[in-house]
């Protein structure tokens, strides 16, 4: 399939529609594609261009301005300053709440999907790292390096009890794991920001028509880590529930923000930032999260298709 590019108005030569469209479109075809996808979806010779950095200052460290790590990681040691999520408790989720919110995927580059067929000859493990830095022209003792390593080992790890997860290295292997945790009748859902080049953090405000929570109890989420291609964490838990949350910044800025809320987090680290901003002990009470934009929450689609 062939999309006719244009120029000034005329015609250009056909494009190829890269393979991560056609399969979102031949397994989703009633679903539409967020922003926060499509904008990572690119012919595989283009997205190598903007995965591989001549040294530690390779462009996917950009990608979303923080650790990448999901919002919880399952280790039961070490701390955690998570600061890439804004974590509230149910009492703060209405009407007129004012917070400070940190939004990425402001960066100049955003870092695309491969397809599928390229991901499979690349390694992702942590024993291949040697092999994967060259591979991406990235220095061993880079903090570049050390991203790489982080995410490696991050989907390496065992999940919670009760949690489906996988880390997704092409869009067609996300859309795979949301189908078969939520069937083909799925949608997928992200943080939408209607003005571009909004401060990435500032106040904002919950405004009218106010906090919507999503119809179904059986979500998965997908957060973006940092490597040289697009990589979501991608889980499925029990007992989630997901909302819709009106904001407006300081600016002038609006957005329609994702929040999630894990009822029960009994197997969390107890050092995670989250408790400590909430001053709550894992298990006690629930946890909110907003997602940032280049997150995406998948949920069974309400609607006739």
């Amino acid at each position: 399939m062939l999309h006719a590019a244009r120029n000034g108005g005329k015609p250009c030569a056909a494009l190829p529609v890269p393979p991560p469209q056609l399969y979102w479109n031949s397994v989703l075809p009633n679903t539409p594609m967020p922003k926060s996808l499509s904008q990572l979806v690119k012919p595989d010779e283009n997205a190598l261009k903007y995965s591989k950095g001549a040294d530690e200052n390779a462009p996917f460290r950009y990608s979303n301005g923080a650790d990448g790590n999901p919002p919880f990681k399952y280790s039961k040691d070490g701390s955690e300053n998570v600061t890439r999520a804004i974590f509230v408790s149910e009492k703060d989720l209405h009407l007129g709440t004012t917070m400070n919110y940190l939004l990425a995927g402001n960066s100049s580059i955003t870092i695309p999907f491969l397809s599928r067929n390229t991901v499979e000859l690349i390694p992702f493990s942590s024993s291949k790292l040697p092999e994967i830095l060259n591979k991406f022209s990235v220095k061993p003792e880079s903090e570049a390096a050390d991203m790489i390593n982080n995410t490696i080992q991050g989907c390496e790890l065992q999940g919670a009890r009760n949690e489906a997860k996988q880390c997704a290295a092409s869009l067609e292997s996300m859309i795979d794991f949301a189908t078969s945790t939520l069937g083909k009748n799925a949608l997928a859902i992200a943080t939408e920001v209607d003005k571009k080049g909004a401060d990435l953090k500032q106040k904002y405000t919950i405004t009218i028509p106010g906090v919507k929570e999503l119809a179904g109890n059986k979500f998965m989420l997908c957060h973006k880590m940092s490597y040289p291609y697009a990589v979501f964490y991608c889980h499925a838990i029990e007992k989630t529930r997901t909302y819709m949350v009106p904001l407006q910044g300081t600016d002038g800025t609006r957005a329609k923000a994702v929040a999630a809320c894990h009822e029960n987090t009994s197997e969390r680290n107890p050092n995670h930032y989250a408790f400590k901003e909430l001053k709550v002990e894992p298990g006690t009470f629930p946890i909110y999260h907003f997602l940032e934009v280049e997150d995406v929450i998948w949920v069974p689609n309400q609607k006739p298709t």
